[in-house]
């Protein structure tokens, strides 16, 4: 058919023409487009990308249509650009959401646990035998005629399900729905059925998948005039010695060609021998392949080139897989790499919903028309991310990269990605293997915990290594001298060791030793309130005064000082808290202006020094400090409240900036602790499994008779009322059984003086003072003599007052 360039093109104004400027019909730019002044080369420059008003926008870095508002630029994407590009969308917004103890946690920006999820909170139905078409919203219809309201965006609807009949996948947030809707439809004879679909409990985060397809390619029959020269140059082919535009081609060996003239002729043929070339670059010509041929000796007679296998952009592909990928699920991020070298295209997507990135693997495998037959390879991806500080990098960097071989060999891909602060690196491994993936993030958190200092079995340790004082700064000096890290474990009163094996013993040996020379008792002062409030007006620093720079350590969260000197250091101290009334009160205002990098946990010049929102700096290891006591610390909800100002700030820091300062390890722990005082403060809505070494968590039931439970991870059987494992028997018949030993255990108590709290079930012992107690577990108040629980101290002492005539410093009798 003659080309009509009249007549508009109708797949080029829906922005899918394949055919670019060899297309048969008009593509003149649609109205409200304006032509830019040097014309494209690709006429579909003119038309809008419809990828770019969906959510998440076209991210194909080599999308032929128009991008209105980058329409000028030129793509220059390479392929460190596609590292970078692929951390950035790596790094979405944390949702602050953990699997933590097999509960789905979910925290809010300031870290209050707002919502707790177990798998045993879902149930999943498959409903099947829908007509072909049916839709979310459909879907959403037909349970509403059963009796069941769900939203829509509880309803997923496979993109590979076959065309005869749709099926859709339902989960709901509650346990009894996919029973219930199964026997709703039985009971209605309906010609749908529905089945419970088990729900995956690994936890993995893998949203993720990278597919590549094979580059269009050809064949090319190479004539030669002599056999040993045709299977010499197959035999360079196969073993790469020979290379078509820099791409390995597979060669067939020499074939001999009939002689002219048919059989017993005398003619002689010079082009007798043929080699078949296979996987050729479509855009190869012969002279190409004529180049290919570097040995004089073995250039061929002729060369034959035969037709591509598809010829449809990279691009116009990669729209074609992007909308294949789509039927399983909405994309966060899609990214087309440059393909400059290699034989297949590679993209990576990153879906919004893990079950929908596992549903796209399905298409793996997948033979697509518009590459001639060639089929989509589709694999998932998993991913772990650490983040250390980066001096620890530095010094492991060499043992990190020996054992990164390793994960090359097993196909793991490893990333290095470095702040622009340089304060921390974080480390990527990632492959479609969860096990090497596992086993990879357990080596690499084995290399990232360092190695405690121990001079024998004993830890090396000096009290005066709690403050920044003079054995600290020689500590350091150690470590730079002999290009190691060295990391104050204050807590646990241990040092950590980062850096080459061989010189462990080495830094053993010289902080012993200077430990040994720098030995000096260390005395801590418990600070009561008066003597805290003054303190933190003034006072600490009359001590500094009197005793010099870094000989006293104020530790505001524990409310401790700390001398780090003589036994006359000690009693200065003593002498002048207790004729604090010679330092003048005064206010805040009034206080000598404090050095801008001071911090208010240690009140020394900040180590590492971090700023926080609110203008106040700390050391580094005083902030994870702080994050870390938080939980304990707590009285009521969690908060994480910045000590500036001597304690009065208001600020509470939010879990993305404390995200920003800390390493993910304390980072995490944060949550964790967080999780596990919410777990103690709300006992009759979640419990540990009793199982030794389990750790899972499960929902109590309030119901005589609760559903059978078993528990996800070591599958014992579990009552979720009386929480013990009576298999058959009710509660009460458990409890009957097992009475006498309830009982000798009560008389027990009794005798000790020991109740239970009735919150939590956590023992309780009172020795001395008032009748007000604060259960150790889930930190409730209770009045020991009628057991009453209260949210604070000041209801739980009205009630002391008014009900049993006074708080009990004078009510012995009512003591067991």
């Amino acid at each position: 058919m003659a080309p009509n360039k009249t007549i508009p093109c109708i797949f080029f104004s829906r922005g899918s023409c394949r055919n670019g400027d060899s297309c048969n019909f008009s593509h003149e730019a649609p109205e409200g487009i304006i032509s830019s002044s040097q014309a494209p080369s690709d006429s579909r420059a003119k038309v809008p990308c419809r990828f770019l008003s969906r959510p998440g926008g076209c991210l194909n870095g080599s999308c032929p249509y128009l991008h209105a508002t980058e329409s000028s630029k030129v793509d220059t994407t390479t392929h460190r650009d596609f590292e970078v590009n692929e951390e950035k969308d790596q790094e979405r917004d944390d949702d602050f959401i953990r699997n933590l103890f097999g509960a789905s946690v979910y925290f809010n920006e300031f870290g209050h646990v707002i919502k707790v999820s177990l798998p045993a909170d879902f149930s999943v139905a498959c409903i099947t035998g829908l007509p072909p078409g049916t839709t979310p919203a459909r879907t959403v219809e037909t349970l509403r005629a059963l009796g069941f309201d769900v939203n829509v965006s509880c309803i997923r609807i496979p993109g590979h399900a076959s065309s005869s009949e749709a099926k859709a996948i339902v989960k709901v947030e509650d346990p009894s729905f996919a029973k219930r809707l199964s026997t709703r439809l039985k009971e209605q004879k309906s010609t749908l059925s529905a089945t419970q679909i088990l729900i995956d409990t690994k936890g993995t985060n893998c949203r993720k998948v990278y597919i590549s397809w094979h580059k269009a390619t050809r064949r090319a029959w190479v004539n030669f005039g002599d056999g040993d020269i045709a299977n010499r140059a197959a035999q360079r082919f196969s073993e790469g010695r020979y290379k078509c535009l820099g791409q390995s081609v597979r060669s067939s060996a020499g074939k001999r060609s009939p002689s002219r003239g048919g059989r017993g002729s005398s003619l002689h043929n010079p082009v007798a021998w043929t080699i078949v070339l296979s996987d050729v670059p479509s855009d190869a010509t012969s002279r190409d392949i004529e180049r290919a041929f570097t040995y004089p000796q073995d250039k061929p007679r002729h060369v034959e080139l035969g037709a591509v296998s598809y010829r449809t952009s990279e691009a116009e592909v990669s729209v074609e897989v992007r909308s294949h990928l789509e039927k399983h699920g909405p994309l966060e991020n899609f990214y087309l790499a440059p393909a400059l070298t290699g034989k297949r295209v590679k993209a990576t997507a990153w879906f919004q919903d893990e079950a929908d990135a596992k549903s796209a693997c399905s298409l793996n495998g997948k033979s697509l028309g518009i590459l001639g037959g060639g089929k989509l390879t589709v694999t998932l991806v998993q991913s772990a991310k650490i983040k250390i500080s980066t001096t620890v990098y530095v010094v492991l960097k060499s043992r990190i990269d020996q054992i990164s071989k390793v994960w090359k060999e097993q196909h793991l891909v490893f990333h290095v990605y470095e702040d622009t602060l340089h304060k921390y690196t974080t480390l990527k491994v990632e492959g479609d293997n969860a096990k090497d993936l596992a086993d990879a993030r357990r080596t690499l958190e084995e290399v990232l915990n360092g190695v405690v200092l121990k001079d024998g079995e004993n830890a090396v340790w000096d009290p005066a290594l709690i403050s920044n004082g003079r054995a600290y700064m020689k500590l350091k000096s150690i470590a730079e001298r002999l290009h190691v890290v060295i990391i104050r474990d204050k807590p646990t009163r241990q040092l950590r060791f980062y850096g080459d094996p061989e010189k462990f013993q080495q830094v053993v040996r010289q902080i012993t030793d200077m430990l040994r020379e720098e030995s000096s008792s260390s005395y801590e002062i418990d600070l009561k309130s008066h003597q805290f409030s003054w303190t933190i007006h003034g006072g600490f620093k009359s001590i500094e005064q009197a005793l010099g720079k870094n000989v006293a350590i104020f530790n505001v969260i524990s409310r401790k000082i700390t001398i780090n000197g003589t036994q006359q250091h000690y009693e200065t101290a003593l002498a002048i808290m207790d004729g604090r009334d010679v330092v003048p009160t005064r206010s805040l205002s009034d206080d000598p202006p404090r050095v801008e990098g001071d911090c208010p946990i240690c009140l020394c010049e900040a180590e590492n020094p971090i700023k926080t929102s609110c203008k106040h700096t700390y050391c580094l290891e005083c902030f994870e400090e702080c994050c870390r006591s938080a939980v304990s610390t707590s009285k009521a909800e969690f908060r994480i409240q910045c000590q500036g100002d001597e304690g009065t700030c208001s600020t509470v820091f939010t879990l993305r900036e404390v995200k920003d300062h800390v390493s993910s390890a304390v980072f995490e722990t944060v949550l964790k602790t967080t999780f596990e005082e919410y777990i103690q403060r709300h006992p009759q809505a979640l419990r540990y499994c009793p199982t030794p070494d389990c750790g899972y968590v499960y929902r109590c039931s309030t119901t005589s008779r609760p559903p059978a439970y078993m528990c996800q991870k070591c599958f014992e059987p579990l009552c979720t009322s009386c929480h013990s494992r009576h298999g058959d028997y009710t509660c009460a018949e458990y409890k009957e059984i097992t009475s006498g030993g309830y009982e000798a255990l009560a008389k027990l108590k009794r005798e000790l003086n020991i109740k239970d709290c009735p919150k939590c079930t956590t023992p309780m012992e009172k020795t001395e003072g008032c009748n007000h107690m604060t259960c150790a577990g889930c930190k409730a108040h209770i009045c020991w003599v009628c057991m009453a629980v209260f949210d604070t101290s000041e209801p739980c002492y009205a009630h002391m007052n008014n009900t049993h005539g006074g708080i009990g410093l004078e009510l012995e009798q009512f003591m067991f």
